[in-house]
């Protein structure tokens, strides 16, 4: 950072309210075409995946976190250094984007 404000001080980088990979999916979806034809946009009730976390070791770890919604400001960032990130989703898809160029995803 190049502010002398921000020296020594630390800033959250977020967009601001959380997003659900459910619309994570829905963007990538929309904004990718092809490229995210395997985006899982479907999701599940917390009560099925709470009956199959019985049974299923990988989602158990999933069942404290579900309705969890985590929340975190920017606000220092924005007054003290004047700045505006992109969306949520904006970033999404330019994360995707590079991911897709540099030729990391499967299939």
């Amino acid at each position: 950072m190049t502010a002398p404000q921000a020296a020594g001080q630390r800033y959250l980088a977020l967009a601001g309210e959380p997003i659900s990979f459910h619309h994570i999916a829905l963007a990538l979806r929309t904004r990718l075409g092809e490229a995210a034809a395997k985006a899982p946009t479907g999701s599940a009730p917390a009560w099925l995946l709470r009956m199959l976390a019985t049974v299923n070791p990988a989602l158990r770890e999933t069942v404290p976190q579900l309705g969890v919604v985590r929340r975190a400001s920017n606000a220092k960032a924005r007054k003290e250094l004047d700045w505006s990130p992109r969306s949520n989703e904006d970033a999404v898809v330019a994360t995707a984007e590079s991911l897709v160029r540099l030729g990391l995803l499967n299939g």
